[in-house]
C-alpha cells in the first residue's frame, strides 16, 4: 500500500481562512467519492462475512469495513469540527483576541459583526443559525449525539426552536453544507 503523503501550505501572516477552507472542502468531496468507491467495491466482489481485511495492522471483516465507509457522518462531523475551528480561529485574529479567551459564537459573531458595522440579519440563518452550528459542533466534539438542557437553552436563547431536549444529533451531508454556508456568510459579513 501506497504511504499517504501530507500536503500543507503554511499559512503566512496576513493569510486567510480561505485556503485551509478551500483545501478542506476538496478533501470532504474527494473523500466522499473515495468511500463511495472503496465500498462499491468491496460489495460488488460478493465476498462472504467470513472475510476479513488487514493492512497496516487494522485488521476487520468486510462487512464492518464497508460499514465504516458508509459512516459519512464521522466524515461530516470532523470536516465540521475542523470547519468551525477556522472560522473561530479567524475571528479571534480580526478580534485580536487569544483563541482561549473567546466565549460562544454568540460573543465572537457578535464581536465581529459590530467590528464591521453589520449584525446577525446579514448571516445566513442569522443568530439562531449560528448557534445552531455550534450546538451541532460541540454534540459531536464531546461526544453526547444528544441535545442536552444547557444547549437547548442556548437555542431557544438564541431564537431557535428546534432539536428539544434529548433528541439526537445527527449531521447528514446537506446539513453539512447548510452549516458551513452559514460559517462562511458569518465570516463574509464580518469582513474577513
Amino acid at each position: 500500500m501506497e504511504k499517504l503523503r501530507v500536503v500543507s501550505e503554511v499559512p503566512g501572516p496576513d493569510s486567510s481562512p480561505y485556503g485551509e477552507w478551500g483545501r478542506l472542502t476538496r478533501f470532504l468531496e474527494s473523500a466522499r467519492l473515495a468511500f463511495a468507491r472503496e465500498r462499491d467495491l468491496w460489495v460488488s466482489l460478493g465476498v462472504d462475512e467470513q472475510v476479513r481485511i488487514s493492512a497496516s495492522g487494522y485488521n476487520v471483516a468486510v462487512r464492518k469495513h464497508i460499514d465504516a465507509v458508509e459512516d459519512g457522518e464521522m466524515l461530516h462531523a470532523s470536516v465540521l469540527l475542523h470547519s468551525y475551528a477556522l472560522a473561530e480561529s479567524a475571528a479571534a485574529d480580526r478580534l485580536a483576541m487569544d483563541l482561549r479567551s473567546l466565549r460562544g459564537i454568540e460573543d465572537w459573531g457578535a464581536r465581529l459583526l459590530s467590528a464591521n458595522d453589520c449584525d446577525w440579519s446579514e448571516v445566513k440563518g442569522g443568530l439562531a443559525g449560528a448557534v445552531e452550528v455550534a450546538v451541532v459542533r460541540n454534540a459531536f466534539a464531546h461526544g453526547s449525539r444528544a441535545v442536552d438542557p444547557p444547549a437547548h437553552a442556548r437555542l431557544l436563547a438564541a431564537g431557535a426552536r428546534t432539536r428539544p431536549v434529548g433528541s439526537v444529533v445527527t449531521l447528514p451531508y446537506s446539513q453539512l453544507r447548510e452549516f458551513r454556508a452559514r460559517l462562511l456568510s458569518l465570516l463574509n459579513a464580518a469582513g474577513i
